[in-house]
């Protein structure tokens, strides 16, 4: 659960960095801000923290999760429930729902957040999902076909869909966002180096922290997909990890 905890972190960390260290891009400000949000899938509630810290005037922000790793110690507008948001959600007066990093966690994110969110949101409320695509993609198109780091994540999404909870959402939220009802879908897209090779200063950080995610703390999404679902023990499993390149 460690492992787990802190890869949650070093993500939370990795997808503000590479949205300009914003922890949204719904155009909220200090006079236009949302009176009650709900954060789905909070994980470690670093983004609730972030957001309450940025917008102490609003009224309440919920982080739901299935696990209770959170804080005790929250600031006077931050709850954290404990919930599986993949049933009907009970709060009907929302003006911002964020989901960030759920890849992997819905049976159907179209139904069971997208179309929930329309329903639950009030009238001029925002939906906004920040999600990682689960595929690499290659500046200059070097990478191989069997790039150890291309293959893990291809075996990642063809577990993940025999597990019934598919990783590769990104390439479909747009539609769903449509889909369900949502107008001003606006959809933007972050470079995320795997390593740190960009000379950009700031993008070899991000790199280098992303490179110690999926180093480490990303072995635990690993060891579950593979010895649940593929049926691994836990030595192919090892083997499996530590043959990957990145």
């Amino acid at each position: 659960m460690a492992a787990e905890v802190e890869r949650l972190r070093v993500t939370h960390d990795i997808l503000r960095r590479a949205m300009g260290n914003r922890s949204h891009l719904v155009p909220w400000t200090q006079t236009h801000y949302p009176r009650r949000v709900l954060d789905v899938g909070t994980g470690t509630g670093d983004w609730v923290f972030d957001f309450a810290e940025e917008y102490p005037q609003t009224e309440l922000i919920i982080g739901t999760d299935l696990s209770n790793i959170q804080p005790d110690e929250t600031p006077p507008n931050v709850q954290f429930i404990i919930d599986d948001s993949s049933e009907e959600w009970l709060d009907d007066d929302l003006d911002y729902v964020h989901t960030r990093d759920t890849n992997g966690c819905w049976e159907d994110m179209s139904t069971q957040v997208i179309q929930q969110a329309f329903a639950k949101l009030n009238p001029g409320g925002w939906l906004e999902s920040q999600e990682m695509d689960v595929q690499l993609h290659c500046d200059d198109g070097s990478a191989p076909l069997d790039h150890g780091l291309r293959l893990w994540l291809n075996e990642m999404d063809r577990v993940s869909r025999i597990a019934g909870k598919p990783c590769s959402v990104t390439p479909h939220l747009k539609r769903w966002f449509l889909e369900a009802g949502f107008v001003d879908v606006r959809e933007e897209v972050f470079k995320i180096p795997t390593c740190g090779w960009p000379e950009d200063p700031a993008e070899r950080e991000l790199g280098t922290w992303c490179e110690e995610m999926l180093s480490g703390g990303i072995d635990g999404i690993a060891r579950a997909y593979q010895m649940r679902v593929a049926g691994l023990t836990m030595e192919q499993h090892q083997h499996s990890s530590l043959s990957g390149e990145i």
